[in-house]
């Protein structure tokens, strides 16, 4: 992603800013900079405030066009008219004008002037140039239209190519748990004034990767969420009626969301209620929400723009960068895949059961065992002293004291050497055969290779049931199946997800 910046002169020095959002500061020098590529050669023809601009390299020229044809214009959603919007889309264009090829400077100022003149629906499913999509609607100001709305959904959907052919795509999950790691080393060692500062942050990664809530369900958090009664704690959360098939837009907040309580732990309900007496008078706003909003906004709530600005600062102090791969959208992501493999509630499978577009839910299930793995590490790498990653670490055999010397490895099953083969009848291979060591949780094979292909069926049954459960909630979608199929498949993922962890953390503990 490109870094938008300019360049400020002071007294006998100069400085680069990076560039937020495109105020009338950088509309201006925005201006100053096309005249510097005019007088370079670089723009052939065409003033700023015209609707076509002739680019050439010396090599090829490049026509890059801001007319809208008529009979069209900006569509309300962007809060913009057709001036604004197309200024706002020029100024973006000036900005990565020398970061790249004229061809592609076309490309993405097509696919910006589109995206304006779209619907709201059209906008909300956008698939060309998303990642300039994405940065130059998150630098528009914000605004009285739906910015916001239509970054999320996008966000939601968007892929490295056309979200309707492949699923959403995470950050690497050691990153979610490095993440997870500072984000808890932070709020214990911070101040008050910053605790404040980050509170909206610290409650986003706490309660929206355990429930799968949407950005804008959590930014709507009422003021009054939380409930006490007999030494139990409540929260109140707005969840979206939109995403149901029978639900027509009311255009209010109290219309087009419903109140859920869920019960929560005690700290916190305190965490929360801290917040709020921390903010005293200043909580009162337009909306009836629990975050202050920022200064510069007019929906009188903390919008999408500002809770993704207020991460990117949170990433630049606290993980020492601002473009650290983490979004907004991806806990929601987080919490459906922790509920998958630590337990289906019958919350979660109305979730998994909900979802429109099997292709969206896709990558919670697919691959699953990379997720294993990350979390088998995570709990290895924090139980140690030192750890090395140059890759030198050597993985040993870890037997525990007791176990019974059986074909090809060791059994660590309780009585098996007195002839107690009850853990035995639990446990059958892929071919339907009952006893097959190499394939129980018991078994701790001997030799090298035995051992890798051990830990390698583990992991393929994993992904095989994620994918199982994937293809039996989509059947329940068409109405072909019952939602208890989905908890039966949920079990299986969730036997298979244990079986592997158990696999991985012998070989951890080897190590030590």
């Amino acid at each position: 992603m490109l870094r938008m910046t300019t360049t400020e002169a002071l007294d006998g020095y100069s400085r680069i800013r990076l560039v937020d959002s495109i105020d009338d500061k950088v509309m201006t020098e925005a201006r100053e900079k096309f005249a510097s590529y005019v007088r370079q050669g670089v723009i052939e023809k065409g003033s700023f405030d015209d609707d076509c601009w002739m680019l050439s390299d010396e090599v090829r020229r490049r026509r890059i066009n801001f007319g809208i044809p008529d009979g069209r214009k900006v569509s309300e959603w962007t809060g913009c008219d057709s001036k604004v919007y197309t200024g706002y889309v020029k100024a973006y264009m000036v900005m990565i004008l020398g970061e790249l090829a004229l061809a592609t400077m076309a490309s993405i100022c097509k696919s910006l002037m589109a995206f304006g003149m779209a619907d709201y629906d059209e906008a909300c499913k956008w698939d060309v140039e998303t990642s300039h999509v994405l940065q130059f609607i998150m630098m528009i100001p914000d605004n009285d239209g739906y910015l916001g709305s239509v970054a999320e959904y996008i966000e939601e959907n968007r892929t490295l190519d056309r979200w309707s052919r492949h699923p959403r795509q995470l950050s690497d999950f050691g990153n979610y748990l490095s993440f997870d790691r500072k984000i808890k080393e932070f709020w214990e060692n911070t101040s008050a004034v910053k605790k404040r500062k980050y509170f909206p942050i610290h409650l986003w990664w706490t309660l929206t990767s355990i429930l799968p809530l949407r950005a804008t369900e959590f930014l709507l958090l009422p003021a009054d969420c939380v409930r006490s009664e007999e030494n139990r704690f409540f929260l109140t959360v707005r969840r979206t009626k939109l995403k149901k098939h029978n639900s027509g837009h009311g255009y209010t907040i109290a219309k087009d969301y419903s109140l859920h309580e869920y019960e929560i732990p005690q700290k916190l309900a305190d965490e929360i209620m801290a917040y709020k007496k921390a903010v005293g008078r200043s909580l009162k706003h337009d909306k009836d929400t629990l975050f202050l909003p920022g200064n510069r906004t007019k929906l009188g709530y903390l919008t999408y723009h500002q809770m993704k600005q207020l991460l990117r600062e949170f990433c630049d102090e606290v993980m020492c960068d601002g473009d650290y791969p983490i979004n907004i959208g991806d806990t929601r992501h987080l919490a459906m895949i922790n509920l998958i493999l630590s337990g289906g509630s019958p919350v979660i499978c109305r979730e998994l059961a909900g979802h429109e577009s099997i292709d969206i839910s896709s990558n919670y299930y697919a691959n699953l065992s990379t997720v294993v793995e990350s979390a088998a590490y995570e709990a290895y790498y924090m139980g140690r002293d030192e750890v090395t990653l140059d890759g030198s670490m050597e993985i040993k055999l870890h037997v525990p004291g007791g176990a019974y010397r059986i074909n090809g490895g060791y059994c660590d099953a309780e009585h098996i050497g007195d002839g107690d083969i009850s853990e035995c009848m639990k446990n059958y291979s892929r071919s339907g055969k009952f006893a097959e060591c190499h394939e129980c949780r018991h078994f701790y094979p001997d030799g090298e290779s035995l051992r890798l292909k051990v830990q390698k069926n583990a992991k393929d049954k994993v992904d095989a049931d994620g994918l199982f459960l994937m293809k039996v909630i989509e059947q329940v979608r068409k109405g072909n199946g019952a939602q208890e199929e989905i908890e039966q498949a949920l079990l299986r993922l969730q036997n298979s997800s244990a079986d592997y962890r158990n696999v991985l953390s012998r070989d951890w503990k080897g190590a030590r």
